[in-house]
């Protein structure tokens, strides 16, 4: 039997842990399988690039009192770069892991807006007769979404939020919260009370 409680307190949402072990859990499915491997693959970009953005703006929590209001105004290539300058660290986008993140923002960006495309190609391809089968022509963000891909893509976003959030001063362990709350309740009827 159900009661009924009044609840009163507060909780932290870790959305970039939550984001990231939906990318990890996809890429398990994917290394895993064979079968699905291209939605897992899917999966795994596009949650690795929602995990870093919602670690950017926790690190923008953390360094300014205002970031609510400063973090709509930057693209999120303005942010990368502006969090791996606050932390110190030396980067080039060109190189991972920092290309990584660039090629899962373009990726997730592809998908957050996507359109029907006319593809075209002319070109020598060497493929095997399993992959003659099942052959098509694809554009950037097929093309992309491999499990090679999102293996790389994933380590590296591991590692630029646990570098990012060591040089900030966060700590040691970046994927450890998840949510965490404190609370009292009690029985609507009056009769007990607990913390959480």
């Amino acid at each position: 039997m159900k009661k009924s409680y009044h609840i009163s307190g507060t909780g932290k949402v870790t959305t970039y842990n939550w984001m990231f072990k939906a990318a990890r859990l996809a890429l398990e499915e994917g290394n895993r399988n064979e079968e699905g491997q291209f939605f897992h693959s899917m999966n795994t970009i596009v949650y690795s690039a929602f995990a870093l953005e919602a670690f950017f703006n926790h690190l923008g929590e953390h360094f300014y009192d205002d970031w609510s209001k400063r973090e709509r105004k930057l693209s999120k290539r303005k942010k990368f770069i502006t969090f791996l300058e606050k932390c110190e660290i030396k980067y080039d986008l060109d190189k991972e892991p920092f290309s990584s993140a660039i090629e899962a923002f373009a990726f997730r960006d592809q998908l957050a807006h996507g359109k029907t495309e006319e593809v075209e190609i002319s070109k020598p391809v060497e493929l095997t007769e399993q992959e003659e089968r099942f052959f098509t022509i694809g554009n950037d963000w097929t093309e992309f979404c491999k499990i090679e891909n999102a293996n790389k893509v994933f380590s590296d976003t591991k590692d630029l939020i646990s570098r990012m959030f060591i040089a900030a001063d966060l700590g040691d362990h970046p994927f450890l919260q998840f949510q965490s709350s404190v609370y009292n309740k009690s029985l609507t009827k009056g009769s007990s009370s607990f913390q959480g």
